[in-house]
Formats: C-alpha cells, structure tokens, sequence
C-alpha cells in the first residue's frame, strides 16, 4: 500500500502507523488509508488517524491520545471529491499492549465513525465509558469512547485488530468481514538526569515514536548518548515499518553538546549526516532528530544479522566545537568558537558567524549586541555589525570575534549571549560556556591482556557469564580500576548487544579503554557486575 503523510500541527504530536491487510502493509505519520476493499457491490475504505491532545483532567495535564476510525465507500465523485460515509458499521476492536489484550469490545456506529480517546488514570484495569467532553480535532463524530487506564501513562506500540461486522443496516451481518490489523506506535518521552562537573545536573530526554526506550546511558567524557528499544528484526517488520523517528532532547543550559553537527550508529552501523538534524526552535531544549527510513532499514537488515530483536542508537558530537545556536524568530544561525580553553585572568579570542538561515546559512552583515554574563551579571558588552564574508576570506578586523581579558574572578559557568540582531527584539540567542574547565575524575586502568578476553567474549569464545564472572574477579582484585556508579534496579537479564561490540572493537584497536570501559560501568550500574 501506498502511505499517505499528514503534518500534524505543532501543538499535537503524531504517531506512526502501520496497517496491514493481506499482501498489504505500511506506515504513516499523523494519518493513514487502507486500501479499499469489496463488499458485495460496494467499495469500501478504512482510514485511520492519530494525535496526542493536551488537556486539563482534575488540575493536572495529560496528554488523550486520540484515535478516530473512519470506514466509509470508497472516491465516487471524481468532480466534488466527495466521499461516501457507510451507516451502520459495527466495529469489533481489539487492543493489544505488550502482547496482552487489555480492550476487547463491540462498537456500533451510525456514522461509520468510530473515535476513541486514550486517556491516563489510576485505574489499573482499563476501563471504557462513552463521552462527549473532548473534541474532535479531525471534526469527525461528536460522540466519542473514553479508555481510561493507567498503561496509558505510557507510550509505544499499540496494536488494534479491527473486524467489521456490519454496514449498511446492524441486522447486515457479513458473512466475510473486513478484517485489519493496525500497529500504532504512540510517542513517550522520557527524561534522564546526568550531573556534570562543570555544567551541574542536566536532563537529557529521548522522546520514541516507535516503542518505549528500555536502556539509556550517557558517557560523559565521550558525550555519547547511548539508547536502546525494541525492534524485531525480520521482513515482515521491515515490510510495516515506513520510518524509525527517535528525538534526542538537549537542554540548551548544556553547552558542552550544543554543537554544530552530530553523528549517530544504529546497532554500531554509521548513520549517513542526512539521517541527523537539528530542531533549536524550542524555548528550551534543542531537539536532534534521528529518522531511518525503510530503504535504509531495509539495506542494514539485508547485509546485517542481529541476534538481539533490539535497536541500539548512539548519538555524539562530530567535534566539540563550533557551538551553534538559532534565534528565537528562526531567522539567525550563531557559530561560535575558540582556539584555547577558557582561563580566569587570560586573554582570548572568541570567533563567530551570524548566518541567514533563509539563505542557506550565509554569512550576512547585520548590526548585534552581545554581552556576556556570570551569575547574573554583565561582565562584557559589544555592538558592531558582522561580517558577510566566509571564513575562508579576509574579514574586517574586529568584526566577527571579539578579544576578551577573561576577570580573574570569572570562574564556572558564563553565558554568551546575541541580542537584537537586525534590530529584532525576538532575534536573540545564547551559549552557556566554562572558564576553568574541570576535568572529569574518572581514571581507568585496563591491563592490555585483558583485551584477549574481551575478544574471545565477543568471537562467541567464552560464554556471557565467564565473561561477566572474569571482569567482576578482575574489578575486585583492582587490576581493573574504572568508577563505579550507583547500582541502579533495572530490568536486564542479558548482555546488551552494544556491550559485545565495544568489546570486539577495543579488542581490534579501534576504540581506547575509556570507549571501552563504558560498557562495564553500564554493567555494574544494571547489577549485572557485582563489585
């Protein structure tokens, strides 16, 4: 089948589809139509559509997920464009989570209409109540199904299996119904806290648009943000499966990985830079998108096997610098870089460009303040107009850096800031910065024997276990030192797959100890490592 895509208004989150009938399948954003089929005489279509809507319920705000379905005849007027709806249909739904069936139930529709809302409770059964408190943002039936439960806190997939029973008249009972089988994949965000030395506590989010995200690390001293989900690899998967589309939520209070440009693995596969981009037009977070399509999934699933039904994305700066920030009204890009760590009571240099992001980020000359401040206060101020010469060319002096005397009594935390580029009062953007930036602590202290282990573990030599028993034996006598981290109570009865390949990869050379040693912290701080 052929997926239609919707763009979901800004204040909804979509969810991805995928539908299959026999011999057809796919996936939609926002929305989806299923190939017609027969009925008799009569041509007849499903359309399904998908939106998250955020909504007062007794003084707390929850996001209803909602689910309108649609059966009606198929195109008839080819002058008027018009669409023929089907009375009477009986809708026979079943919901599945997590491979449990936790709605089950019969719908009778005048309208051939059915919308039902998806909405958060305590309730540990899920129950259903016919309503018509919440409005239909696609305008469809007034009269709505309310499921109230609390396995609707979260997301990820969803699976309907949809029968219709009857059209037309509720005593037309088909001999051969319409049978569909629907996979909605329901967004869930979820948020991470980190504390960096220089930076403090930090919340990292990932927010999923396929299934809920079951492990998550953060190195530090790599910023490799590391996180996996569910995913079974095999065609048929493949075949449903339009779009994988993960969002990565940085706090613009994180300097360090407000950069320029990411790169990002799936399941250690190097992602192409067209897969990654970024989204500053939040208040506060910047968004790094991560979309696969099919024809990529389709090309690693054909030249990769997997033994875990698992992917696995790793998402990291290219470099630490430039910093890159866009201003609130969109239309400014800000680089931002410097040569030398940042000293109290030393003099630097910090370079810029101010880019037109209407014009495909060229560099432009527009007049612009900037400060910059340190607990509050202003500590250096600058107007002038910038430079629209590239960097590769001669440029004015003084125009796009400014030379600074950092006060010996600046230390932590400053933030740079662009003001009023242009004239604009909504034409601003910042950069939180570190003078005197602290090392991080962690010290490791890997033998180089231990590196015939790691690859004999990962050749499928030795077993998980006499690995895990090894390394523990190892981490106790201290002839391997990496930090241990707060044992944290996760549910993770195996080896996750990208463990495995860091070990193959430091075994070969091509990762150092550090790279390497991340992997057995995250075992120790599942438990899977006792120490």
């Amino acid at each position: 089948m052929n997926a239609k895509f919707f763009i979901i208004p800004v204040f909804l989150i979509g969810a991805l589809f995928l539908g299959q009938i026999p011999d057809s399948s796919g996936h939609g954003l926002g929305s989806e139509t299923m190939p017609p089929v027969m009925i008799g005489d009569l041509e007849a279509t499903l359309e399904v559509n998908s939106s998250t809507i955020y909504t007062d319920i007794d003084g707390e705000e929850k996001g209803i997920r909602q689910i309108s379905i649609d059966f009606f005849e198929t195109f008839t007027n080819i002058d008027s464009n018009q669409v023929q709806a089907i009375d009477n249909v009986t809708f026979q739904v079943d919901l599945i989570k997590s491979g449990n069936v936790i709605i089950s139930e019969t719908f009778q529709r005048d309208d051939g209409v059915l919308i039902m809302n998806l909405t958060p409770s305590n309730n540990e059964q899920v129950q259903v109540m016919e309503r018509e408190t919440f409005a239909s943002f696609f305008g469809l039936a007034s009269e709505q199904y309310n499921f109230e439960g609390e396995i609707f806190e979260n997301g990820g997939l969803y699976e309907f299996e949809i029968s219709i029973l009857t059209i037309n008249s509720y005593d037309n009972v088909l001999t051969d119904p319409a049978y569909y089988e629907l996979g909605i994949s329901i967004e869930e965000t979820t948020r991470y806290v980190i504390d960096d030395v220089n930076y403090g506590k930090q919340e990292l989010g990932i927010v999923t648009f396929f299934d809920q995200i079951t492990e998550f690390d953060y190195n530090i001293e790599t910023k490799e943000i590391i996180f996996s989900f569910p995913f079974e690899w095999n065609q048929n998967t493949i075949d449903q499966t339009t779009v994988i589309h993960e969002e990565v939520l940085v706090p613009k209070t994180y300097g360090d990985l407000l950069v320029a440009k990411y790169v990002a693995t799936l399941n250690g596969l190097d992602l192409p830079e067209s897969m990654i981009n970024i989204d500053d037009f939040s208040a506060d977070d910047r968004l790094v998108h991560i979309v696969v399509s099919q024809k990529e999934l389709q090309e690693i699933f054909s030249n990769n096997k997997f033994s875990d039904n698992k992917i696995t994305m790793t998402v990291k700066p290219e470099s630490d610098l430039p910093l890159s920030g866009v201003t609130e009204n969109g239309q400014f890009k800000v680089n931002l870089w410097w040569t030398k760590d940042l000293r109290s009571g030393e003099y630097t240099i910090i370079r810029y460009d101010i880019l037109d992001t209407f014009l495909k980020n060229k560099p432009i000359a527009v007049p612009y303040e900037l400060k910059i401040f340190h607990n509050g206060e202003k500590i250096f101020s600058k107007s002038n107009v910038s430079s629209d010469a590239k960097p590769s060319e001669s440029r004015p002096s003084n125009k796009n850096d400014f030379e600074w005397n950092i006060p010996s009594d600046v230390s932590g935390v400053i933030v740079v800031k662009f003001e009023n580029l242009d004239g604009s009062k909504v034409a601003n953007v910042e950069f939180p910065l570190i003078v005197d930036r602290e090392k991080s602590s962690v010290e490791y202290q890997i033998p180089e024997w231990v590196k015939n282990n790691a690859g004999w573990w990962a050749s499928g030599q030795i077993p998980d276990s006499a690995f895990i028993d090894g390394i523990e034996h190892l981490i106790k006598q201290e002839i391997i030192v990496v930090p241990i981290s707060e044992t944290q109570s996760e549910d993770e009865s195996n080896i996750p797959e990208w463990i495995k390949t860091n070990a193959e990869w430091w075994a070969s050379g091509q990762i150092d100890d550090k790279t390497f040693a991340t992997g057995i912290e995250f075992l120790i701080k599942i438990g899977l490592i006792v120490v």
